[in-house]
């Protein structure tokens, strides 16, 4: 597992490397948006008083029982000032994970992306390849929108960028950064400009119109001698402490150049931390225009900047969820019965566990050689679950009735955005809890948590 701190030698090295790549990318020459230079500055020189603070929540690994449950607990609570639920991106992997889980997680307008098959550091590309066949194959999830990518253990080579450029991935976010190199989003077009002390700017690596998303640091202390924490800060310090360094980071963006403020997480490390996060996050969104939004949102935004005061009408930041009125196999609960997919999953078994999929079980596990084997049952035979095709997207798609229930005519959303929270001692509006989110609940479902427990709970690092 790779440290939750990033070394002092670390810090030293990128004071004396940060900016030497930046400074290779030539404004005149990259022209936004097919290509944006690494700067500590907003984009298309909007001020930074105008511009919206990102915060970008991740989680990484296997998406399962156990996993879920956590994510949920430090999102439920939270809306954007829009009144939508903030929303988080999953760098999800194939071993140990519940496709139908990842399905879910996706159906409520969240990010899945790429951590490869068997959460493999430096990997090689059927690692990377075979995940996203198996995610779109078992979740549904359209390769499109499987854009992101983060290596495990965020060990990456030249080789791994390749890979990312050859598969058309839109962006990466293995690197840190730290306040010397602490940019906002940028294409490659002229190489990388984090992680520069393991010589990784100089490699050669040039990939126009792909983005990297660095990963910021949570730094203990604003001295020079502060150490960096890249994940998981939870672990490195009383809830007390670590908090006051969440805070004092969240405030250096904020005030300054409100780069993307990040807390990246493995859901199995977070433990007894939920009250931290939930007391932490209702600092930040306490604050005005503070926005939880996935990486894709972020880079829409990257493309297309507008001041903080219009971002509320953009299309990519509204909430809104297809209303089908019948049960069908599509990571929603379309009938608000309280239980996702209710009794149209099939459960899947196998020796690294089970898992639930609307697509059909498999004959074998998926693996780097076979990521999407053959189905138990075969096409044109009765109980086969068809895939989604591309003429409809997942939400709308019937894999048992082999039926896309939109057309130009017939689609309708219901808008799930919630009212403002109430202000202390108000009344909640009829229906919604004081936190302004639903009070009706709704269950993850796929295999309970002793499902997930009795296979091993072999929750890769």
């Amino acid at each position: 597992m790779r440290a939750a701190f990033i070394s002092l030698a670390v810090v030293a090295s990128s004071i004396l490397i940060a900016g030497v790549n930046a400074g290779a990318c030539d404004p005149a020459k990259c022209i936004h948006p097919a290509c944006v230079c690494p700067s500590d500055k907003p984009p298309k020189g909007l001020a930074p008083k105008d511009v919206p603070q990102f915060f970008t929540l991740t989680f990484d690994d296997a998406v399962q029982g156990p996993t879920v449950p956590v994510a949920a607990s430090l999102m439920k609570p939270h809306v954007n000032p829009n009144g939508c639920p903030i929303k988080a991106t999953w760098f999800a992997q194939t071993i140990y994970s519940d496709f139908a889980l990842i399905q879910q997680w996706y159906a409520a307008g969240n990010e899945v992306a790429d951590h490869t098959m068997n959460h493999i550091g430096t990997p090689p590309a059927d690692e990377i390849i075979g995940n996203r066949k198996a995610i779109n194959a078992f979740s549904g999830i359209p390769f499109a929108k499987m854009s992101g990518f983060r290596a495990p253990f965020l060990n990456y080579s030249k080789g791994t960028f390749d890979i990312l450029a050859q598969e058309h991935f839109q962006y990466d976010s293995s690197t840190n950064a730290v306040p010397t190199d602490a940019w906002w989003p940028y294409t490659l077009d002229y190489g990388l400009a984090n992680d520069c002390w393991n010589g990784i700017c100089d490699s050669g690596i040039a990939i126009p119109g792909m983005w990297e998303i660095p990963m910021h640091a949570i730094m203990d202390s604003d001295a020079t001698t502060a150490i960096p924490h890249a994940m998981d800060a939870q672990l490195d310090a009383s809830a007390s402490v670590v908090e006051g360094w969440l805070r004092n980071n969240f405030d250096r963006h904020y005030n300054l150049n409100r780069q993307p403020f990040g807390i990246y997480l493995h859901p199995v490390h977070v433990g007894n931390a939920t009250d931290l996060y939930n007391s932490f996050f209702q600092y930040a969104l306490s604050k005005p225009d503070v926005w939880f939004v996935t990486n894709q949102q972020l880079l829409e935004w990257m493309k297309n900047p507008v001041p903080a005061s219009q971002l509320a009408s953009q299309d990519y930041m509204k909430c809104t969820q297809p209303a089908i009125g019948k049960e069908i196999c599509n990571g929603l609960d379309d009938t608000k019965s309280g239980t996702i997919d209710n009794k149209v999953l099939e459960t899947c078994n196998f020796v690294a566990g089970p898992w639930s999929t609307c697509y059909g079980c498999p004959k074998t596990m998926p693996t780097t050689a076979d990521p999407v084997p053959e189905r138990v049952v075969a096409s044109g035979t009765a109980g086969y679950r068809t895939a989604v095709p591309s003429t409809c997207a997942m939400e709308w798609w019937d894999p048992v009735a082999a039926q896309c229930l939109c057309t130009a005519s017939n689609c309708t959303f219901t808008d799930t955005a919630v009212a403002p929270k109430p202000t202390p001692g108000a009344t909640a509006p009829a229906g919604k809890s004081p936190s302004g989110s639903s009070a009706v609940s709704v269950a993850w479902t796929g295999l309970a948590v002793a499902a997930a427990v009795a296979a091993g709970f072999a929750q890769m690092l």
